[in-house]
């Protein structure tokens, strides 16, 4: 093998490489955010009284969890196109990580809620607290601290699955790392680089994690 590594011939590439991360933890971030609030109502209808309702988010969260989020952002991007709705690369990824979070979140969610004491909320009842003042204050709270760590989990995932985005031409980390790669001719650096950004971010991310579950438990 007379394979020299030659950093110096993708370096001048680092400004693409930076604006793909800087677009694969902005479509993470918005689809965690988003995909949060409706894994709490899914998680909420799961639990509901209401069959139909019930149904539809069961339904959801199982259609969801078990098909691939590649296939779900080839339906949005590629499927409604056959209908006549052309949705952009970046709404298409957008709406695929968000509504994939939303199933994974939702069971985080769930057994969050599950693990709240139940006195709390008969003790909230005997205050004469209605569900609603009981949800925001005493159980969301609870549940949401004992949730963190699952949440942090599925951040990370939603950051690295981010990565398929790149097969409808959305160019995130991963898709400008392939272009360097065809244009360079530098495989293994590239990708080397790729990598230690992919590592850079979920190791921000386990850091920031561990900082907030610390200032949770002050309280």
């Amino acid at each position: 093998m007379n394979y020299t590594l030659r950093f110096s011939q993708v370096y001048k590439y680092l400004p693409l490489l930076y604006k793909g991360l800087g677009l694969s933890s902005a479509i993470s971030f918005v689809g965690m955010i988003i995909g949060c609030v409706l894994g709490v109502i899914f998680a909420l209808g799961e639990k509901s009284k209401h069959t139909p309702l019930r149904i539809i988010s069961v339904g959801y969260i199982e259609c969801i969890r078990n098909t691939p989020l590649l296939i779900q952002m080839y339906l949005l991007y590629f499927g409604l196109g056959q209908f006549g709705l052309h949705l952009s690369p970046l709404i298409s990824a957008i709406l695929a990580i968000t509504l994939n979070n939303a199933a994974y979140t939702a069971v985080i969610f769930r057994t969050g809620i599950d693990a709240v004491d139940s006195g709390q909320i008969e003790a909230g009842k005997a205050l004469g607290m209605g569900k609603t003042q009981i949800f925001k204050y005493i159980l969301f709270p609870q549940a949401f601290k004992i949730v963190v760590p699952p949440l942090t989990n599925q951040f990370i995932s939603i950051f690295l699955f981010s990565s398929v985005a790149s097969t409808i031409s959305l160019p995130e980390l991963t898709y400008q790392t392939t272009y360097i790669e065809s244009v360079s001719m530098r495989t293994f650096e590239v990708f080397l680089i790729a990598t230690g950004l992919y590592l850079l971010v979920t190791t921000i991310i386990s850091i920031g994690s561990t900082l907030y579950e610390k200032r949770l438990a002050r309280y």
